[in-house]
């Protein structure tokens, strides 16, 4: 959900379906049991502009790199989750017995192994889990973006981070499958555990660093190659969205790592065909896109309040949507505000 720092064509499509994947997913698990897909094409598109930008921009100092990355990420983070337990201690005392260890789990970026710990299901009736049930993934990105710095120090100085990169995304392709087929974990633990997910951060910076390599270069996809594999792709995630629940053992035995390649494909092809990623780059996009992190963070506390309320008729899930848009939009423009005074 990294932003702004470099136009790449098509990446504002690819978000808005992940985003619609997952907050329908939030909203409507019955109707789109398999919308926690999104977070794969989330994964794949961070690490690949984390890379992209790296590289681009040649030299990395690693203090810098991380205030950079703290003051993308917290800023919203930190005002979402204090409004959220503002209006936990008005709604329901009782969710916030355990809310300062969740709380610092999330701002110290273990939430995901947190939630290990308490044996969270990701998968189970929304109004059984907490308000930042879905902090599990900024958790698994803070632990990605603290490594990034000395793994791309260590490519640029080998003079192989390319290969590098190649043979730890080849190694974390493996983790899941083989934890899955040959260990007792459950699906809970390969579908939180940064091992077992980080594969689809280091497919996409693999591609962004080889991307930012040839960049200079002028070969093409071919039109219409690149756009019946564009269109195969949104028929196959829409499919994947409606149709594949999270409680099938075929999803971490193998369906979110061959999912992170195809995503990976298709980011491929946004960037070496213009044809397909202008197709992409919808006006509704690019907005939707310009606070998909916000509406991240906002969609599930905002949905967990009102289940609290009993507030589940069709309706009432659409004027939710509209609040979670408007909150979305209101904390983008604070922060980055914020941002700009941080920065400069």
């Amino acid at each position: 959900m990294t932003r702004k720092k470099t136009r790449i064509r098509g990446l504002d499509g690819l978000r808005t379906l992940a985003l619609t994947g997952v907050l329908l997913y939030h909203a409507f698990p019955r109707f789109m049991p398999g919308g926690f897909f999104g977070v794969v094409i989330f994964f794949v598109i961070s690490g690949f502009l984390t890379a992209y930008a790296s590289v681009s921009r040649g030299r990395m100092g690693v203090l810098p790199y991380y205030r950079r990355r703290l003051v993308r990420l917290y800023p919203a983070l930190v005002l979402v989750i204090f409004i959220t337990v503002e209006f936990l201690a008005l709604a329901d005392k009782f969710r916030l017995i355990n809310a300062h260890e969740e709380v610092a789990s999330i701002l110290l970026g273990f939430n995901n192994y947190w939630q290990i710990s308490k044996q969270a299901d990701y998968f189970a009736n929304l109004s059984n889990t907490s308000a930042f049930t879905h902090l599990w993934y900024i958790a698994v990105l803070i632990q990605f973006e603290l490594i990034w710095p000395w793994l791309y120090l260590a490519g640029r100085r080998s003079g192989r981070g390319a290969t590098l990169l190649a043979g730890l995304t080849v190694i974390s392709l493996l983790i899941m499958p083989i934890r899955a087929l040959f260990t007792q974990a459950s699906q809970t633990v390969l579908y939180y555990s940064t091992d077992t997910r980080i594969h689809a951060l280091l497919i996409g910076a693999l591609l962004g660093w080889k991307t930012a390599e040839r960049k200079q270069t002028k070969k093409r996809m071919k039109p219409l190659p690149a756009l019946l594999f564009g269109l195969v792709y949104i028929i196959v995630t829409v499919i994947l969205f409606l149709k594949v629940s999270g409680t099938d053992p075929s999803v971490c035995r193998y369906g979110l790592v061959l999912y992170a390649l195809f995503t990976a494909m298709m980011l491929w092809s946004c960037v070496n065909s213009g044809n397909l990623g202008r197709l992409l780059d919808l006006p509704l996009f690019q907005k939707v896109s310009s606070f998909s992190y916000e509406m991240y963070l906002w969609q599930y506390p905002v949905l967990f309040l009102c289940s609290l309320k009993g507030w589940t008729a069709w309706w009432m899930y659409v004027l939710q949507i509209i609040v979670i848009i408007i909150l979305s939009i209101w904390t983008h423009v604070f922060v980055e505000h914020l941002q700009r005074r941080l920065i400069h």
